[in-house]
C-alpha cells in the first residue's frame, strides 16, 4: 500500500481531485469541484501533487509542520489529538475537510494498511474507475 496517500491531517490523497486529474488524465475530477476552486479549473494550471509527505507544493501547512516536528505519520498518533488545528480544519466549511477527524479515528482503530484498503475501496467504482472527493459517481456506472 502507498503510505504517502495518508495525509498527516487524515485526508486520503488517493481521492484528491487534483491528483486524479493528473494521474488518470481525467480533468473532470477538477471540473466537478465546488465553485471555490474555479481558479484551478483552467487546464493550463499545473495540478500535479504528489501528496504532502513527498513534496510540499501547497505552501505553509501548520498540521504538516507539527506532525513532522513530532515525527508522527498522521495526527491520530499525537497525544494531543484532536488538537485545535485539526478541529479547525475539520470544521472550516470545505466539504472534504469535514472527514479528517473521523478518518483519523479510523486510522487509530484499524491502522494505516487497513485504512488505505478501506479508502481505496470507497473511492473506486466497481468498474475500476477511481472516484474523487467531488467526483463521487462513476459516469459509466452511475454509482
Amino acid at each position: 500500500m502507498k503510505r504517502e496517500l495518508v495525509a498527516y491531517c487524515g485526508l486520503y490523497c488517493g481521492a484528491c481531485s487534483f491528483k486524479l486529474a493528473v494521474d488518470d488524465a481525467d480533468f473532470d475530477h477538477v471540473l466537478k469541484m465546488p465553485t471555490g476552486y474555479d481558479q484551478y479549473k483552467n487546464k493550463s494550471f499545473d495540478l500535479s501533487c504528489p501528496g504532502c509527505k513527498l513534496e510540499n507544493i501547497c505552501g505553509q501547512c501548520n498540521i504538516r509542520d507539527c506532525a513532522q516536528k513530532n515525527q508522527i505519520n498522521h495526527c491520530g498518533l499525537c497525544n494531543e489529538f484532536p488538537c485545535p488545528k485539526v478541529k479547525q480544519l475539520n470544521n472550516d466549511g470545505v466539504p472534504h475537510h469535514s472527514t479528517v477527524i473521523d478518518n483519523l479515528l479510523l486510522l487509530q482503530k484499524v491502522g494505516e494498511e487497513q485504512w488505505l484498503e478501506i479508502q481505496r475501496q470507497q473511492w473506486t467504482c466497481s468498474c475500476g474507475r477511481r472516484l474523487s472527493w467531488y467526483y463521487t459517481e462513476c459516469p459509466t456506472c452511475t454509482r
